[in-house]
């Protein structure tokens, strides 16, 4: 499904079976209970996926208005998150839940926990010994409001909201091996529609929670929140087995140094036919509900490749043969191709197909000096073709000897025999 500038998706839960029609931009599936359609609606509930780089930052306001926030995102998008925040109209957060102790989870709270009241605070307490979480349970005192620790409560405590929306805390330790698996793991049911929030939590390493809690918890939902930004690590076949999402939300910084999403993850969801939308492509993301059926919004990029990013010797010397690389991410993680312009005349053939975000690397010399606009273009499998990645290339001559200095290097020669033969 293709859409020209944003891109929504309709899903309406089905209890016996669902009727899907599809359209240019929208999926609607038809659901009924009992055999009777159900149209009674509770008012909105608004759950925003803040575009905050490499971390997770989650905004939910209940049909109450209700103001809740998952993580503040990392210290540089602390400020992001308060004027997205801003923008919606957010006067106080009633309650901020700290999935887990790392930078790019709570570094933004500086700016978060400044700019408005917060009147409750959910994490697991793990003693992460850190200065950004020591600055976070600074924060938190000075605020003067109600906290709930790995101490205070345990996995199947129900968050008290003057809401028909049902929030469980299914998971948290602060005795983990490591703070990802101390993560708070959230379940959030309003009405007919489901959501899973889950931190950065392991399925095949550390504490296995993702195993834990398909075992201990009915984790079958339709919106999915991917552990750990996509890792390897995470999404496994067990667990996918039961939570079986529709929908399944990657908050992830673009080209970051992890590798995230790694394309284990990937795979894995796709084969559980679930529609992977991703901060790093998509920008931020909003899921409206009212309960019955659900609406899922964000931008929508191009199916083509990103534009490639260019890389290699900027200045050099003729005849001299240097290495180039380039590198870019496919929307849908499909196989890409690429296509080298050297601007002196020489060009290749499409040349692949490599996996997306893995670099590329080609090499050749150029014989004439020159500035040079090197240009790569990237395609995917299906013939969707990026637009050009650009490197500006210098190429001077290697300085020549003149007949002048020869001479001159040979009398010093001659001089330098004479005075010891």
């Amino acid at each position: 499904m293709r859409s020209l500038a944003r891109k929504r998706y309709v899903y309406t839960i089905i209890i016996f079976f669902i009727t899907a029609s599809l359209s240019s931009n929208v999926i609607s599936i038809s659901i009924r209970d009992n055999n009777e359609t159900k149209t009674t609606s509770f008012g909105e509930l608004e759950v925003y996926f803040i575009d905050v780089g490499q971390g997770d930052a989650i905004f939910i306001r209940t049909p109450e208005n209700f103001n809740i926030l998952i993580d503040a995102g990392s210290g540089p998008y602390g400020q992001t998150v308060v004027e997205f925040l801003r923008r919606h109209y957010v006067l106080n957060l009633d309650i901020f839940i700290a999935s887990h102790p790392h930078e790019d989870h709570i570094g933004g709270c500086p700016e978060v926990f400044n700019s408005f009241k917060i009147k409750e605070v959910y994490h697991p307490g793990y003693d992460q010994g850190s200065a950004t979480y020591t600055t976070f349970l600074q924060l938190i005192e000075d605020e003067g409001c109600t906290v709930y620790t790995d101490d205070e409560i345990d996995p199947g405590y129900t968050i008290d909201l003057p809401s028909i929306v049902y929030m469980q805390i299914i998971h948290l330790n602060k005795d983990a091996s490591n703070a990802n698996d101390a993560s708070i793991v959230l379940r959030m049911d309003y009405n007919l529609v489901s959501f899973l929030f889950t931190g950065d939590i392991h399925g095949d390493k550390g504490d296995y929670v993702e195993e834990k809690i398909t075992n201990d918890w009915d984790v079958n939902i339709d919106i999915l929140k991917v552990a750990h930004h996509g890792s390897r690590d995470s999404s496994i076949d067990y667990f996918l087995d039961e939570a079986t999402p529709d929908v399944s939300i990657i908050q992830v910084g673009q080209y970051n140094s992890y590798g995230h999403p790694h394309s284990e993850a990937l795979q894995r969801l796709k084969y559980h036919n679930s529609q992977i939308i991703r901060t790093d492509l998509n920008g931020n993301i909003e899921v409206k509900t009212d309960g019955l059926n659900y609406f899922v919004y964000y931008d929508s990029p191009n199916e083509a490749p990103l534009t490639p990013v260019v890389t290699g010797t900027e200045y050099g010397q003729t005849g001299t043969e240097y290495m180039y690389e380039a590198i870019t991410n496919d929307p849908n993680n499909d196989m890409i191709y690429y296509m080298w312009e050297w601007a002196d005349g020489n060009m290749s053939d499409w040349q692949g197909p490599f996996t997306s975000s893995f670099p590329a690397y080609n090499y050749h010399t150029f014989s004439e000096e020159g500035a040079y606009i090197v240009k790569v273009k990237a395609k995917d499998i299906f013939g969707h073709e990026s637009q050009w990645g650009t490197l500006n290339v210098v190429m001077p001559k290697p300085k020549e000897k003149n007949i002048f200095d020869i001479f001159q290097r040979l009398n010093l020669i001659k001089s330098f025999l004479q005075k010891f033969l």
